[in-house]
């Protein structure tokens, strides 16, 4: 059983439980950003659009293959997921999960420090 994270935070909330740590499996979160919603929040966050299209075309022509026992497979088009150990790979992914941190921080659960929430260490 899939829950959205609201889902989870109003289930917390109605067996008033109090939470201490919360931790989410982003194992492989890299391969999982899909390239179209990658690039509809760069256009939301005001990115320019010249940069933008210069993503659009290296993601798109994007190809991978498998080096196995020195045989290399079939040439595969690569259809998700930020480039991995790219300068800008990181950078791309905190843009692709930067709703989330803002929906947590909009339930008014966790860690404050003053002013500065700190509810999620990424």
């Amino acid at each position: 059983m899939t829950q959205t994270f609201k889902e989870t935070v109003k289930y917390f909330v109605q067996k008033r439980s109090k939470v201490l740590c919360v931790s989410l499996d982003a194992s492989k979160a890299f391969d999982k950003v899909l390239h179209h919603g990658l690039f509809v929040k760069l256009i939301n966050k005001g990115v320019p659009i010249v940069f933008i299209r210069l993503l659009c075309n290296w993601y798109k022509r994007m190809k991978c293959s498998v080096l196995w026992n020195n045989v290399l497979g079939d040439i595969f088009a690569v259809n998700c997921g930020v480039r991995q150990g790219g300068v800008l790979s990181a950078i791309l992914f905190f843009i692709y999960v930067d709703d989330l941190i803002g929906e947590l921080r909009n339930t008014g659960y966790g860690i404050y420090i003053g002013t500065l929430f700190v509810g999620c260490i990424l």
